[in-house]
């Protein structure tokens, strides 16, 4: 009798963990990236009259000298045209392209795929706020269209939060306007 009761237990408690969505069983990897995956190019959606998406995420914790890399995602509103990538440091003294990165490469859509998956890999050379720049690119009938986006790398204790510029003036009719002065 007392094995029926465990039994009934184990069993009640089994169909709750379940129905509240904490099987014991787990996914495979697999299947959870293909989820993942799956939920990033229902994200991305190119702005109005651009032809690509740039997304973003910084794996890590960026240091002085070393490698740090970045997960791009790019979505095009241009269908599955082989795309060019390519990255550019503004300022050479402040960071490098890893040995094995290429400075440019073109890609092409996985079948029935939105979006590219690229990985790049940078090495600070200094603290505070340095860019990356990515450049998307394709060329089509009526001549080579292209997005870039500055991709901000914080190294060592930066400041991120927003710089106020000018100051606030009211016009005749109250409305408040910034001024910038020299």
């Amino acid at each position: 009798m007392r094995q029926l009761k465990l039994i009934g237990l184990a069993t009640v408690a089994s169909i709750v963990l379940i129905a509240c969505g904490n099987s014991s069983v787990e996914e495979p990897a697999e299947s959870a990236a293909a989820q993942k995956k799956q939920r990033a190019t229902d994200v991305i959606e190119t702005p109005a009259g651009a032809p690509f998406a740039i997304r973003y995420s910084v794996i890590g914790t960026p240091v002085v000298g070393s490698p740090v890399t970045l997960d791009l995602t790019i979505a095009s509103a241009l269908g599955s045209r082989p795309v060019e990538i390519s990255y550019e440091i503004p300022d050479p003294s402040s960071m490098v392209l890893h040995e094995a990165q290429p400075q440019s490469l073109t890609v092409e859509f996985d079948a029935n795929e939105k979006f590219i998956g690229e990985r790049v890999t940078v090495i600070p050379q200094r603290e505070g706020r340095l860019y990356l720049n990515v450049s998307a690119a394709v060329t089509t009938e009526e001549g080579r269209v292209s997005s870039v986006m500055s991709i901000p790398v914080h190294v060592g204790e930066v400041d991120t939060g927003l710089v106020e510029h000018g100051e606030i003036e009211f016009t005749e009719d109250g409305e408040a306007v910034k001024v910038l002065r020299d």
